[in-house]
């Protein structure tokens, strides 16, 4: 599974900081998605990563085959 948050970042043109702030979401665990040093990530900040950046789950989360 590959994490996609950094390009939406961009697209939007919302820094790491900025989402950390906004949404109380550690500014470690958001460079750790960005990076896709993760193996895991909680609902809950899936769900405010969303509504933040006002976008779906499938445009943070893609599948590779």
């Amino acid at each position: 599974m590959e994490i996609m948050l950094n390009q939406v970042l961009d697209e939007k043109g919302i820094s790491q900081n900025r989402l950390a702030k906004d949404t109380g979401i550690s500014i470690t665990t958001l460079r750790n998605l960005n990076h896709n040093r993760t193996t895991r990530i909680s609902f809950d900040i899936l769900e405010k990563i969303c509504f933040y950046l006002d976008c779906g789950v499938e445009d943070i989360l893609r599948i590779e085959k």
